[in-house]
């Protein structure tokens, strides 16, 4: 990690739920916007020159007050500032680093708790040396914690940062890029003990290590910045709506990607998963049974047969027509219990208890077409190469090759719900432990539809999220959407929000999802100009930038319908409203 912190500037690479933690080795507008209200558009900031730095290495053995933190601390200490140099493109195992990263100011540091069992924060902060453009930009982190984050986007990863891989990178374009390791190291599983660590994990450290970030800025430039950002995707996505939530006065314009909006609630669906999978697993060729089935039913629903089903969430789970004669395992067909574990991931379930918000049903993941995709699909993240045993080994309790989500789940379960780390979450019964789970889901749940006191200060949140997202599924921010148009109303929510869907994608904007989230944010918080309703999502190399496709990423209920023409291109599609309802 110390190298992603030092060469990266601001951007380690975090996938959805967080390698670094598991330890394994398994992460042009088509239409015009509309604020849908009578309020006068936000005015222009006026243009300011950029400013320099003023001190770097200065900065280094700093402490920052705990009076000057938001929340309950030990104060922070700014271990490091050094001058880091700018870093050419290179390539690696996954070939992302396209553009030079500029030379900044690096500062690295920890903020102190107050329960002696709670591990300090620690974050980095990257500080451009002569563009500063009085902005900066917070990351969420990814999975389990543990790794210091800064900030997304800073080198393009076109499939888990929410931008095109030839985009200019934030700290290129003046921002100071923050991020924070969740309050615990990937190693330790312990802090789940501290209730101060737990609060931490959940939403604090963000705000703690925010309220830091922008001290230092004060120290660095002589200056407050003007807008704070937050951008963050999976569980980072889950954070970056608990700070529109939590901290409203904080923040003036988030991106949410792929969130993990009812953390407690997919932990619990994902062990009713591994259950049905102990019965019932699939091998990777009944995967493509079920993902050639998909496609054969309902590519054709958009316009056109390209292997991506753009209109979401309307095919239906016919699985059950691949029954094979007799129920039992066969070949080119599923068993019964097969037949049951894909239901059980595909349809929405009970909770078997009321989380936060009045939420006591999780939404599914519905049909995606994708089920087979290379990457992180179901070989990956809900099923794995290796079906799960009933017994997990004391610890963390992870099992190579089995589901990544899974292994999650069985992790929350031990060590968060249930504070024992040889319970065996086979066949786990929440009623018993509702109490904690309330108590857990208030804390991580990103649930919460009022999102007034965001809208009221001008925040201004885009949540964009793949539809054939295998690991948090579209339906979480569907129902999100949905739950706050419910308590806000359709004007209220369309003046601050935008649900964009990426035709087809991975977990964290694979696929044609690429999109240039950050301009179209600026835009909105600076200039006052809303989004438009379908701007256009990418997909580029990661090696080279060369353009592999185009496709409208439609504003939530639109999809993308083919109209004519060359297939790859985002003229030839129209966003489409869907006449059938949502689940």
């Amino acid at each position: 990690m110390n190298k992603s912190i030092t060469q990266f500037a601001g951007g380690t690479r975090h996938r959805a739920f967080s390698l670094a933690f598991v330890g394994l080795g398994f992460l042009a507008g088509c239409g015009g916007g509309s604020d849908g209200g009578t309020r006068a558009p936000t005015p222009p900031l006026a243009p300011l020159a950029p400013l320099a730095i003023q001190t770097c290495e200065g900065l280094q053995g700093m402490r920052i007050a705990a009076a000057s933190i938001g929340l309950p601390s030990g104060g922070a200490t700014l271990e490091s500032a050094t001058r880091a140099a700018a870093v050419a493109p290179y390539a690696d195992a996954e070939g992302e680093h396209l553009l030079t990263t500029p030379e900044r100011c690096l500062v690295l540091g920890n903020i102190a708790s107050i329960d002696p069992a709670a591990p300090a924060i620690k974050f980095a902060i990257n500080l451009p040396l002569s563009n500063w453009n009085r902005r900066a930009l917070q990351s969420g982190g990814g999975g389990l914690g543990g790794a210091v984050i800064t900030a997304p986007g800073q080198k393009a990863s076109g499939r888990f940062d929410p931008i095109p891989v030839d985009a200019p990178y934030p700290i290129t374009k003046g921002y100071v890029t923050f991020g924070s390791d969740g309050g615990h190291a990937s190693t330790d599983f312990a802090f789940t003990k501290s209730d101060e660590a737990m609060r931490n994990w959940a939403s604090e450290h963000l705000k703690k290590t925010r309220d830091v970030a922008v001290e230092v800025i004060k120290l660095a430039y002589k200056e407050t910045p003007q807008k704070v950002f937050f951008s963050g995707e999976s569980a980072g996505g889950r954070e970056a709506l608990m700070m529109a939530q939590k901290y409203p006065n904080d923040y003036d314009g988030i991106i949410a990607t792929s969130p993990v909006i009812q953390w407690n609630g997919i932990h619990l669906f994902d062990n009713k998963l591994r259950d049905r999978l102990m019965a019932g697993f699939l091998s990777p060729a009944d995967i493509k049974l079920v993902a050639d089935r998909t496609r054969a039913s309902c590519d054709l629903a958009d316009g056109v047969a390209d292997g991506v089903i753009a209109k979401y969430m309307a095919c239906t789970n016919d699985v059950a027509t691949l029954r094979c004669a007799d129920g039992n395992v066969g070949t080119g067909c599923l068993s019964d219990a097969q037949i049951a574990s894909v239901n059980a991931l595909r349809e929405p379930a009970d909770l078997g208890v009321t989380l936060a918000n009045n939420i006591s049903r999780f939404p599914g993941f519905s049909v995606t077409g994708d089920e087979d995709g290379t990457g992180f699909q179901w070989l990956f993240y809900p099923i794995g190469t290796v079906a799960p045993s009933m017994a997990l080994p004391p610890g963390r309790g992870f099992e190579p090759g089995r589901g990544a989500i899974l292994n999650f789940a069985a992790f929350w379960i031990r060590h968060a719900v249930v504070g024992d780390e040889t319970f065996n979450p086979t066949g786990f019964n929440p009623a018993p432990y509702a109490t904690r789970l309330q108590y857990l889901s208030s804390l991580f749940d990103a649930t919460n539809p009022n999102l007034a006191a965001f809208s009221a200060r001008g925040g201004r949140l885009l949540i964009i999220h793949p539809s054939a997202d295998n690991a948090a599924p579209l339906t979480m921010s569907g129902q999100y959407y949905r739950s706050a148009v419910a308590t806000m109303g359709q004007e209220a929510t369309d003046r601050m929000m935008r649900l964009y869907v990426g035709p087809g994608g991975s977990h964290n904007v694979g696929g044609v999802t690429q999109i240039d989230a950050l301009t179209l944010l600026e835009n909105w918080v600076l200039q006052g100009q809303p989004p438009p309703d379908a701007p256009v999502a990418y997909f580029k190399s990661v090696t080279d930038a060369s353009l592999i496709r185009a496709m409208p990423a439609c504003r939530y209920p639109a999809y993308a319908q083919y109209v004519g023409g060359d297939s790859k291109v985002a003229t030839s599609y129209t966003c489409t409203q869907r006449a059938d309802p949502l689940n």
